[in-house]
């Protein structure tokens, strides 16, 4: 379970020798591994349940600061739905779970709301 900040690079029009190249190509973005969850079923179902519509793909799925927001406080209350599957293994659910869960999305909501124009986070699942 992966938690990626997509950044935007503007284009410098006026002074094109600002623009950050690479390998002969102009950069547009950079990709930020911004957290990671190996086996934590009750927060990836709370996420497709409340952001995707319940659809379980695998696909990416943004989230907004106020999606994140909502998230830690389901953390924080207990209220993750109980999730199973062939893949998912367990939630523990305990406090470390939990609070090392709440560290990750709180740590991405500032990174995010540090700059939101140029700045997303997405959550995807890989089982």
């Amino acid at each position: 379970m992966y938690l990626s900040g997509d950044e935007y690079v503007s284009e410098d029009w006026k002074n094109p020798a600002n623009n950050i190249v690479e390998n002969g190509y102009r950069l547009k973005g950079k990709r930020f591994d911004l957290g990671y969850w190996r086996k934590h079923p009750d927060l990836h179902g709370y996420i497709v349940e409340n952001f995707a519509n319940g659809v379980d793909e695998c696909q990416p799925i943004d989230l907004s600061g106020d999606a994140i927001g909502q998230i830690v406080i389901a953390i924080s209350e207990d209220r993750l739905p109980h999730t199973e599957g062939f893949f998912f293994g367990q939630s523990e659910n305990d406090e470390e779970q939990r609070n090392e869960a709440v560290a990750i999305l709180s740590r991405a909501l500032k990174w995010l709301e540090t700059d939101p124009w140029h700045r997303s986070i997405t959550y995807q699942a890989s089982w």
